[in-house]
């Protein structure tokens, strides 16, 4: 349903309200108000939550659009016919609902008593938001806010909160239901929204802006409603398929948006990690980055100093004591034998060889789909 823009005549608000509330009697949100709904220049919702996906300015900026959709006004009428933004909007009452998708990222509308749910708090994949690492991450809790305006790092350091965020070390080996159960309740924040929700980051990169969380809950019902916006598609797309959400009405949009979204391998680097590589790999003309393959005989944190970069023209092995390149033409031999999640990998040139090179489960993934894109005359054994 189309929800027009209205402004509160007593605080001057902005709400987002169903089209079939117009001219009727709503209560604001914010000051408690009680007014006629009046025809109003129609400024559809969803595209203002399009603006703030996307990081564009004007009304839908911060300050001014975390206020709207925080307003939206429900269409379940009390007994005197009036509506209540408190009660939890008739399209969040089933299950969750994509509102939009970006190429920057989704947000997504649910019950707040879903919180209640150890599987749907469990429902972030375990895996980098930013680099997709499946190992060495931090478990940082989702803090619903009443408003959309800052993201869950900011508000950590808000709260002081170092309770609500779990070490490698301490995620280690730990049931998705432990990692609940580690994790500490939020503070001020209204019940469910204080039951901690876990999303992942690695100990490379920054998980800041990539996840916002918004609740408004009725005190006396205990109903109530959440918004959460996650800036990265593919891990949004895991997210409501571990919920439950495949059925929900624009999946197969989000599905199809993922896949076509054109992605920059060089970009999910951490920042550190690109201007180690730019000092040993100079692209040739018309030479493009595929992907980095890190020698886990390296400690992480010395990410981007030895390993592999598979181009679209090479494969270069590099080490502080050694770089070697071949060409995608020459056939090159690889020897792969694993175990314990990691495994060591022989590189055999015409021209040089690597005996041993340690790569994780992700390295050896991306360094075959390197070889597999960029066709090149590679046989592994």
């Amino acid at each position: 349903m189309s929800k027009v823009r209205v402004t509160c005549p007593s605080c001057g608000v902005h709400l987002g309200v169903p089209e079939a509330n117009l001219q009727r009697k709503v209560l604001c949100p914010k000051c408690k108000h009680k007014f006629v709904v009046a025809e109003q220049p129609a400024g559809v919702l969803e595209d203002v939550v399009a603006s703030w996906l996307t990081g564009e300015g004007g009304e839908g900026g911060p300050g001014g659009l975390e206020e709207e959709l925080g307003g939206g006004v429900g269409e379940d009428r009390a007994a005197d016919g009036e509506s209540t933004a408190d009660e939890p909007l008739p399209l969040m009452k089933g299950d969750i609902r994509i509102v939009k998708v970006e190429s920057r990222g989704a947000m997504f509308e649910f019950p707040a008593e879903r919180l209640e749910e150890t599987d749907f708090r469990a429902g972030f994949p375990r895996q980098c938001l930013s680099c997709d690492a499946r190992t060495h991450l931090r478990a940082h809790v989702v803090i619903y806010a009443s408003e959309l305006v800052t993201d869950s790092i900011s508000m950590e350091e808000e709260h002081s909160a170092g309770a609500l965020v779990l070490s490698n070390e301490e995620v280690r080996g730990l049931s998705n239901e432990d990692v609940l159960q580690r994790l500490h309740h939020v503070p001020n924040v209204p019940h469910p929204g204080d039951l901690p929700m876990p999303y992942w980051v690695c100990d490379m990169c920054s998980g800041s802006g990539q996840v916002k969380g918004q609740i408004h809950v009725n005190p006396d019902t205990g109903r109530g409603w959440c918004r959460l916006v996650i800036r990265n598609l593919r891990r949004a797309l895991q997210f409501i398929d571990n919920v439950g959400g495949r059925s929900v009405e624009g999946h197969a949009s989000l599905r199809e948006r993922v896949q076509q979204t054109t992605e920059n391998p060089w970009d999910n680097l951490p920042e550190v990690v690109q201007h180690r590589i730019q000092q040993w790999f100079k692209p040739e003309s018309g030479e493009k980055f595929v992907a980095f393959i890190p020698d886990r005989d390296h400690a992480r944190t010395e990410d981007g100093i030895a390993g592999v970069v598979v181009s679209s023209k090479r494969l270069i092995y590099h080490t502080p004591r050694s770089h070697r390149a071949a060409r995608k033409e020459e056939p090159i031999e690889l020897q792969h034998a694993s175990g314990g999640g990691r495994g060591n990998v022989s590189i055999t040139t015409p021209e040089w060889s690597i005996k041993h090179m340690r790569v994780d489960r992700d390295g050896l993934s991306r360094m075959r789909r390197g070889l597999t894109l960029g066709k090149f005359r590679a046989m592994w054994h």
